[in-house]
């Protein structure tokens, strides 16, 4: 059964002269142990889709279902508990907190949500499957863009969600590391079920996906 899914979801801002249809009638899913990438230019609702699909605003129809239950109609606190729970986000700038060393970003996950975080031996696996074990004690300013990526990872998939969303992973990231990021993803999604949503347009990562959409103009479709 799909972990995520969203089914004939439409997305409009604004009123009147000003309205655009930034998702339209969108239909997608995805499965635990999977890689999806959701591919598309600049403007083509690559982001309205992560927002919507992570819970972060809601769509103006259609339903968003996670684990086969409706989302669309979740009170703030309900969409609260659902992120903290069982979504995880990697976001463009990474989001580690500047004066926090990598070890620190965990406590500070502990403090906000009190169970069913990784057990510290899992923690310790994790760190070391990523090769940043040795980072632990460094600040986020101390790091290269590719260790900072690892640490954001390692930090989402810490408080153990089901599914976990990253927005343009790569994007600062040269082939090397793009293949190293890649591979990792692939492997996460593998060893520990997760279902793993890539918002990108980078086409060097395609080969890690078991299933590609494609956005243009607020539509999607599948390519693979």
């Amino acid at each position: 059964m799909a972990v995520i899914e969203l089914k004939n979801v439409k997305k409009v801002y604004g009123k009147g002269d000003a309205e655009v249809e930034a998702l339209k009638g969108i239909n997608f899913q995805a499965s635990k142990g999977e890689v999806v990438l959701i591919m598309g230019p600049s403007g083509a609702g690559k982001s309205t889709f992560l927002t919507i699909a992570g819970s972060l605003q809601k769509p103006t129809s259609g339903q968003v279902l996670v684990d086969g239950k409706d989302i669309s109609d979740f009170s703030s606190k309900q969409r609260d508990s659902l992120r903290l729970n069982k979504i995880g986000f990697i976001l463009q700038a990474y989001n580690l907190v500047p004066f926090l060393s990598v070890q620190e970003q965990f406590v500070l996950v502990d403090k906000v949500k009190k169970q069913n975080n990784l057990s510290k031996a899992d923690l310790e696996k994790l760190l070391k499957d990523l090769g940043i074990t040795n980072l632990v004690k460094k600040y986020p300013d101390e790091l290269s863009g590719g260790q900072q990526q690892r640490a954001a990872i390692a930090r989402a998939l810490y408080a153990n969600p089901d599914v976990l969303l990253a927005d343009e992973p790569t994007a600062s990231l040269d082939t090397e590391n793009v293949e190293e990021v890649g591979k990792l993803f692939k492997k996460l999604a593998k060893e520990r079920n997760k279902a793993i949503l890539l918002v990108t347009h980078d086409p060097r990562l395609e080969k890690y996906a078991d299933h590609i959409y494609e956005m243009m103009d607020g539509r999607m479709t599948q390519k693979k």
